[in-house]
């Protein structure tokens, strides 16, 4: 069949079957019937097109195409088809959802170049999950989708026993006609007002659910809740060494138990034990699959949806005190300057002494102030910490970008209400477990690559010279003086020191370069970490709430503590690492784009019950249709141009709003009086109006801006005489 393949394939005109099956004669003896359930294959696939007159030609030599349509908020949309891209206007659109996979008709409209579309046929339409709130009206029961792109679809509910603003996930089972379905709910999210619904419904959103079936639960009913004697065979009992965690103080899976020794020539002795995931769950078993799909845990604001379930998580997985876990862990060895001399690893059985946290950790390193509890170990936490200096002194000197930015943290009530917010910054003991968990994963990582065994890398590239030169610039444009080289390999750390002052753009820039970077991501081939100056890097220490470390996981034991033929061993992971890499790299932006339309929405709630009241903010970003504000507590928000007293006019080359009528100019770092004016939860937006400025950025070239203004105020002049003489009034 492979010359008719290629025969159909060269069809240049529209051609009858009769014409098709007289030619397939000359081609060989081929079973009729077989020719034509091929064809009528490709006319199913959309590769052939019937045409009126019941000939057949190649889609391809037609104005038909096939794609995804994506729409816009103005009603227009795009046809996403393989090689290009059509526009398509409301009028076209009107009965198609985002999505929608379509059979379009393209064409060059009149006095236009661009090629536009009409939608012919409806070819397929997702309508199994779709998330939205049950409504009344008429006295009939419906489902609004939560997607703004599919609320043009009616979903109508059987029934009467429903609860107004419920929040579902329902499956469309009957089509009444275009857009009008029958649907049937497949689960109950919770009602709009139950506290910590909205951060569900925003999972659910960025397809995270916390989903269990029965099967997984029987397979979970399986694992035991504690070590059993059959599970430490052939391991190493670490059970009597001083050993305990470091994490925050609501943390539930704990991940990582650290150790250290000193030997009597000074020299350091480093554990690290990570928790032994994968001995309870098995490679490709049901909660495997799941943890796989999943990719990570979520932490959305006060809430958790974990990649394995609790029982795991939070009980025989987590490396709680005082009871025996299964670790799978790397000792490793440093001279007095901090430079790693030998490293081993080992599966082994522990019992963490203490579960520390970052908090009482600090306050007695910090401040002297020592928990009771804490006492024993002070000592260690104090070497610990001169360790951690020197681990970071090393990768500073190699090169690795240090950004001390603080996060912004939500202190919510059991309503799920943000009370207030506080800054999160890293200080001794979060340093500490961070320079032991890079430590761990670089010493993974290399020893993989070097004996050529399979491995998920984490890797980071280095920025573009393109984004560092427009950074660069930025910078210049804001008056700040450098001499830095845009090649330079280590730009990046250098300018890190460079911001490390006090100065009301500091956090703005800070924020500002992280986004010139390139976005790190897994895959099997070791392309070395750009910020971290790692030539090899992975994750191996989370394997709780990271499925890329859990692979890693796997991959140490199979080839390290099984007697598995390692060729075999090989074979099999090159297979499978393409697919989990890429799904990890996936599911990780997923979640941390979920994570950040939380905050978003958590942001705007908060500010819904302080309208009209007064803040400052720094100007972060300067645009056309107005100025991005981020307030003294990190929250963000905007001023819209429409909202400026008097008329403005918006500068790129310095960032810069120039008033035309002797108002204040608006840069990029100045400090203003703010009232904010309107906050939308369900939209995420805050904006703010200016009261005044308190503290202008006195680096901006102000010399540039009033050859812009006196330039802009004569454009607009001639351009008023113009309208004046024309006969038209000035819009």
């Amino acid at each position: 069949m492979e010359e008719i393949e290629k025969y159909l394939r060269k069809i240049k005109k529209p051609i009858s079957m009769e014409k098709i099956l007289e030619k397939c004669s000359t081609l060989g003896e081929y079973d009729i019937d077989k020719i034509k359930e091929l064809i009528q294959n490709k006319v199913d696939n959309y590769e052939l097109i019937v045409t009126e007159n019941g000939n057949y030609i190649p889609i391809r030599k037609t104005s038909f195409r096939v794609g995804v349509y994506h729409s816009f908020k103005n009603g227009n949309g795009i046809i996403d088809c393989d090689e290009n891209k059509y526009s398509i206007t409301a009028e076209y659109s009107k009965n198609i959802i985002d999505g929608d996979i379509v059979l379009i008709d393209t064409y060059i409209p009149s006095g236009s170049k661009v090629r536009s579309c009409r939608v012919q046929k409806l070819i397929s339409r997702d309508i199994s999950k779709i998330l939205g709130e049950i409504t009344k009206l008429e006295g009939n029961y419906y489902v609004v989708p939560e997607d703004p792109k599919k609320q043009n679809l009616t979903i109508y509910l059987e029934g009467k026993n429903y609860i107004e603003g419920e929040k579902v996930i329902v499956e469309c089972i009957e089509k009444r006609n275009d857009n009008f379905y029958v649907g049937s709910i497949i689960k109950e999210v919770g009602h709009k007002d139950d506290p910590g619904v909205d951060i569900l419904l925003e999972a659910y959103k960025h397809n995270i659910d916390n989903e269990i079936t029965e099967e997984e639960l029987k397979e979970l009913e399986s694992i035991p809740t504690c070590v059993l004697d059959s599970d430490k065979i052939g391991r190493m009992d670490f059970t009597t060494k001083e050993i305990f965690t470091i994490d925050g103080e609501d943390s539930k899976d704990l991940d990582d138990a650290v150790s250290l020794e000193i030997k009597e020539d000074g020299t350091y002795v480093l554990g690290v034990y990570i928790a032994d995931v994968t001995h309870y769950v098995k490679e490709d078993s049901l909660l495997d699959l799941r943890a796989r799909k999943k990719g990570t845990s979520s932490y959305l604001a006060n809430t958790v949806i974990p990649m394995l379930p609790h029982k795991l998580s939070n009980g025989i997985c987590s490396l709680n005190p005082n009871v025996e876990r299964l670790a799978l862990g790397c000792t490793m060895e440093f001279n007095k300057q901090g430079e790693r001399t030998n490293y081993y690893f080992h599966k082994s059985v522990i019992k963490s002494n203490l579960k520390m946290s970052y908090e009482k950790v600090n306050a007695a390193l910090e401040q002297g102030i020592v928990a009771e509890e804490y006492q024993p170990h002070l000592d260690t936490l104090k070497q610990m910490s001169i360790l951690a200096q020197k681990l970071k002194n090393n990768r500073i000197k190699n090169g690795a970008i240090e950004l001390n930015k603080p996060e912004l943290k939500l202190i919510m009530d059991d309503q799920s209400q943000v009370i207030d917010f506080s800054k999160r910054y890293q200080r001794t003991a979060e340093s500490i477990i961070e320079e032991f968990m890079i430590i761990t994963n670089e010493t993974i990582a290399e020893d993989m690559f070097v004996n050529g065994y399979p491995f998920v890398y984490r890797n980071h590239e280095a920025p573009s010279e393109e984004k560092m030169i427009e950074y660069l610039d930025m910078l210049k444009i804001l008056g700040y003086k450098y001499d830095f080289k845009s090649d330079d390999l280590k730009l990046g750390q250098q300018l890190a020191t460079y911001l490390e002052k006090d100065d009301p753009l500091t956090n703005t820039l800070k924020t500002k370069l992280i986004k010139s970077f390139k976005r790190a991501f897994y895959s099997q081939n070791d392309l070395g970490h750009y910020g971290l100056a790692s030539k090899y890097y992975c994750h191996f220490t989370s394997p709780i709430r990271r499925y890329p470390d859990t692979t890693n996981h796997r991959l140490i034991n199979d080839f390290y503590f099984t007697d598995e033929n390692k060729e075999k061993m090989k074979n099999k992971w090159r297979q499978k690492l393409n697919e989990i890499a890429k799904n990890c790299s996936i599911r990780e932006r997923e979640a941390d784009e979920c994570e950040r339309m939380v905050l978003l929405m958590k942001c705007a709630e908060y500010m819904e019950k302080h309208i009209n009241e007064e803040f400052e903010g720094t100007i972060t970003e300067i645009y056309n249709e107005g100025m991005q504000i981020e307030l003294n507590n990190m929250i963000e928000g905007r001023v819209r141009q429409k909202d400026l007293k008097g008329k403005y006019v918006y500068y790129p080359l310095t960032q810069t709003y120039l008033s035309l009528d002797h108002q204040e100019d608006y840069y990029l770092g100045d400090v203003l009086k703010l009232r904010v004016s309107y906050a939308n939860k369900e939209k995420k937006e805050i904006d703010f109006e200016v009261i005044g400025k308190v503290k202008e950025n006195e680096r901006i070239n102000k010399k540039t801006n009033e050859k812009v203004r006196v330039m802009e105020k004569k454009k607009r002049s001639d351009l008023l005489y113009y309208n004046v003489n024309k006969g038209r009034k000035e819009r």
